[in-house]
């Protein structure tokens, strides 16, 4: 959750992060303004995120308020302010609803993915899935479906 200024290091922290949702009153502000560069991994982050051509012009100026973040990839949702609290936790509670291994996997083979071929991307996957569907979860999520109720997930 992005509730105001991100700046600097805050900002860093921020693009690490896998999911962030901000509001009207969210800003993204880099090192810039201090004649610095990005650092503490938004230089890695940003290209990637948002494109080399978006990722130079924040470069070059310095800030970005929350629309055009929201435009550009930054933000995953943009909502009132009065309302980003509520939707992150509601967003929070739906990712419980997803096993963790699933997730932890899920985000490996996603980042890793942006660095190599299809075809290797393909593999990983195919690999991933033998090792969740042994799982003592993947039991869990079948038994819960089946039983109609919410599923508790340990990790394994």
């Amino acid at each position: 959750m992005v509730n105001g200024p991100a700046v600097g290091a805050g900002m860093d922290m921020a693009l690490h992060c896998d999911i962030r949702t901000g509001c009207e009153e969210t800003k993204f502000v880099g090192y810039q303004n201090v004649e610095q560069i990005f650092q503490n991994g938004a230089a890695y982050y940003l290209p990637q995120m948002v494109g080399l051509g978006r990722a130079l012009e924040f470069a070059y100026t310095g800030s970005l308020e929350a629309q055009r973040a929201y435009d550009w990839g930054m933000l995953n949702q943009l909502v009132p302010s009065e309302k980003v609290e509520e939707t992150t936790r509601e967003l929070c509670e739906r990712m419980l609803g997803v096993a963790p291994m699933v997730q932890w996997i899920s985000k490996r083979i996603l980042r890793t993915s942006l660095e190599c071929s299809l075809g290797t991307t393909m593999v990983m996957t195919a690999n991933a899935g033998g090792t969740l569907m042994a799982a003592e979860d993947a039991k869990e999520a079948v038994r819960a479906f089946v039983e109609k109720r919410k599923p508790v997930f340990v990790g394994g």
